[in-house]
């Protein structure tokens, strides 16, 4: 169990990180906010002071928050309750030719609205998407994975931007371009 000052420590470490308000785009984060927690804790264990963080003390973290800044699902994915600022620098912008395939990851409830809707930018200018499936985190329990034909994507119009090494943003994609996730 984590000593209260430690607790109000990660807590201010994880709403910075989970609203984005750092220059370091090194999470994927869907339309909504949320980002997988595997991932999360191996970007906090890079941090100073965080080499030890694991599961246990994100829920305390998230049970004791007085003021429900933080959303953990239950299962893979956490996110900040209000605040999410995702978009980034028009200067971190390099709009490019995507690769052939990319990946985008929702929570299970969203996964038949987003294979009939689309990928929308709902609370951001952009759908952030991923090169790898790994860069996101492994389908399992809440979290699931949708492969995007981004190249037929980018044939039919829309732009896609680099950002980082490992993600790619986009306009909104139509649902004919976006299929589940199989390994």
């Amino acid at each position: 169990m984590l000593a209260i000052y430690d607790e109000t420590r990660l807590r201010k470490r994880l709403l910075s990180i989970l609203r984005q308000n750092s220059e370091a785009f090194q999470l994927y984060y869907d339309t909504y906010g949320y980002t997988p927690i595997e991932p999360l804790i191996e970007y906090l264990h890079t941090l100073k002071g965080c080499a030890f963080v694991n599961r246990h003390d994100l829920r305390q973290v998230v049970e004791y928050d007085p003021e429900r800044s933080i959303e953990w699902d239950g299962g893979e994915l956490i996110r900040a309750t209000y605040g999410f600022l995702p978009t980034v620098a028009k200067s971190r912008r390099t709009k490019m030719v995507p690769p052939d395939v990319l990946y985008y990851g929702t929570h299970r409830r969203l996964l038949k609205q987003v294979l009939t809707g689309g990928l929308l930018p709902i609370a951001s200018e952009y759908v952030q998407l991923a090169a790898r499936p790994e860069h996101i985190g492994k389908p399992i329990g809440t979290l699931h994975l949708v492969t995007v034909n981004a190249s037929a994507a980018y044939e039919a119009g829309i732009c896609f931007y680099q950002v980082g090494d490992h993600y790619y943003l986009s306009d909104a994609i139509p649902a004919s371009y976006l299929q589940v996730y199989t390994d």
